[in-house]
């Protein structure tokens, strides 16, 4: 009987060891630790292991006894008790871990410290008040260790922004205070000494000169280094359409008279290109659209971009040519639009326009001066065409200071543009001026408030004979939600004319739930009227769901129209002006 349970035991050891030992972990913690412990463990991890023995897998229980509390002081609980049980039996066995994380560590002293040159610098005053009104971590917040790395980062990203791109941290240090559930955090950062813009380097040209790179560079050789300015440059060249890849930094090791030295890295893009597609707009519905743009027009740097147009309110074709950018970023326009038929709250509209403007900055639209032709003809209600026309001559400028371009949290965008058309090239004089601009405040880690305004003004003896283009309308996913698309404005009958007065005011805050996901409140109020008519706010509120994507943020919102007294679903990606 001794020989045969030896034997008995030798195949089920055999046995085991062919197929490997089966067990399954249980994790009885609060959830955001368990979710953490699951992925963290190594225990998780080696669950399939067709090799596993009962030896390794007791090994592998005392390992997470302590990777456990060391993933709980990652999020703060430094006092956290482990226990764990393995229960043997039939496979699979269970291994069971109970965690209790206890009372978290919270932020206590915040000491922010700064060395190097900068320290005998009097600009450095703002650098730093920039690094303190950023730090993320506040006190009483929770402490965790990724949240501490971030804030670190992030410090050091505000100093490196503007003069110091060489700075770094010389020391860091969180110590915590278990008995008091505190953490005093350190940090030092060391400027290094002051960058200036150097020569620019430029490498991947084939098609195009060194030179169109270097010309769309928005500061010149010598002035104070500005990270900014750098994404405003690569910003340049993506939006000149000639490049389909862009780098640009400073080259901290290679320091000149003039300052440091610029590397441009460019992969240009494709001479040609055509694009098709259906699309969907709340405010316009289901539309085709074809583009074709030529980015070196009869083998020049002369750039080429036609567009067709067709949805529920609009049809458009239009040509447009650019010239290559000259020193100091600025390039010229020329518009050739043949034809547009607009069909928008019983108001339709044909539309010729032939025009150019000096263009400069990053924004869209970017600064310009702009004149332009304008032809168009109006039939309101289904009654006769009217024609108007005007000469146009406009400034505009646009202006923009925020965190990030795709996704901001902090600054500001505005815009202003200001012109009219003379008597002798109008079929009614008139000065015009409308400005708009959106400001960016974050609330705490995960909440964003946006304010937005918009007012416009045109200055005439009346609004007939002038083209619609330069009066006023407004109502839709960008605008006032709530109401259907240029639905406000003068009321005639069953349609809605332009006026020459404008205002909309816009309050929304956005609370974000993880990296990508929020939840947005909103409230709009606005309207377009006339001289004779009075002012009064259409107002629209609602809530809506937001995504950060990389060509910015996704807004689907349901929205109550007060003055319509009715719901409406608006969708909408990025920022507009």
């Amino acid at each position: 009987m001794p020989i045969l349970a030896a034997i008995l035991l030798l195949i089920s050891s055999a046995a085991l060891a062919q197929t490997g030992l089966k067990y399954r972990v249980e994790i009885n913690a609060p959830k955001d630790m368990a979710e953490i412990l699951s992925k963290g463990l190594n225990l998780e991890r080696w669950q399939n292991d067709p090799q596993m023995t009962p030896e390794q897998l007791r090994r592998l229980a005392d390992e997470a006894e302590r990777e456990a509390r060391e993933l709980a002081a990652t999020e703060g609980y430094f006092s956290a008790r482990v226990e764990l049980t393995i229960e043997e039996g039939p496979q699979p066995w269970t291994v069971r871990l109970v965690l209790q994380p206890g009372e978290r560590v919270r932020v206590g002293d915040i000491d922010l410290r700064f060395s190097g040159p900068a320290v005998e610098d009097p600009q450095s005053e703002a650098i730093f008040k920039r690094v303190r009104d950023a730090w993320p971590l506040r006190r009483g917040e929770p402490f965790r260790q990724a949240d501490w790395e971030a804030a670190k980062r992030r410090a050091l990203r505000e100093m490196s922004t503007l003069r110091y791109a060489g700075a770094r941290i010389a020391s860091s240090e969180a110590r915590i205070d278990r008995d008091k559930r505190s953490a005093s955090l350190m940090v030092e950062l060391d400027s290094g000494p002051p960058f200036r813009f150097g020569e620019i380097r430029v490498t991947g040209t084939r098609r195009y000169s060194d030179e169109l790179v270097q010309n769309l560079s928005p500061f010149r050789p010598g002035q104070d280094y500005d990270r900014d300015k750098l994404v405003v440059y690569q910003r340049l060249l993506l939006e000149s359409g000639y490049f389909v890849s862009v780098q640009a930094d400073v080259d901290r090791n290679e320091v000149g008279p003039e300052g440091a030295l610029v590397r441009v890295i460019v992969i240009e893009a494709s001479k040609h290109n055509i694009e098709a597609g259906i699309s969907y707009s709340t405010d316009t519905g289901p539309g085709v659209r074809l583009n074709y743009s030529n980015q070196a027009l009869f083998d020049s740097e002369w750039r080429f971009r036609s567009n067709f147009l067709v949805n529920d309110t609009d049809r458009n074709l239009e040509f447009n040519f650019d010239s290559p950018p000259r020193r100091g970023g600025y390039w010229n326009s020329f518009l050739l639009r043949p034809y547009r038929e607009t069909d928008i709250q019983n108001v339709r509209t044909r539309e010729a326009v032939v025009g150019t403007s000096r263009n400069w900055g990053a924004e869209i639209p970017p600064s310009a001066v702009i004149f332009s032709a304008n032809y168009e003809e109006e039939s309101v209600s289904g009654g006769p065409f009217t024609d108007r026309h005007a000469v146009y001559f406009g400034y505009r400028r646009t202006f923009r200071r925020t965190d990030d371009f795709i996704s901001p949290r902090r600054g500001y965008l505005a815009m202003f543009e200001v012109g009219g058309s003379p008597d002798a090239l109008a079929t009614r004089p008139f000065l015009r001026g409308i400005a708009s601009g959106s400001a960016f405040l974050p609330l705490g880690r995960n909440g964003d408030l946006l304010l937005r305004g918009q007012v416009g003004r045109v200055v005439a003896a009346s609004r007939d004979d002038i083209p619609s283009t330069f009066l006023f309308r407004t109502g839709g996913d960008t605008t006032v939600r709530g109401y259907d698309y240029l639905s406000l404005g003068l009321k005639q009958g069953d349609a809605v004319l332009p006026g020459r007065r404008l205002l909309v005011m816009s309050s929304e805050y956005t609370h974000w739930i993880g990296e990508s996901w929020g939840i947005g409140v909103f409230v709009d109020a606005g309207d377009a009227w006339d001289d004779t008519t009075l002012f009064q706010a259409k107002v629209g509120y609602g809530f809506g769901a937001r995504v950060r994507t990389p060509i910015g943020p996704i807004r689907v919102d349901l929205a109550y129209g007060e003055a319509v007294a009715s719901w409406r679903l608006h969708f909408s990606v990025g920022f507009t002006f």
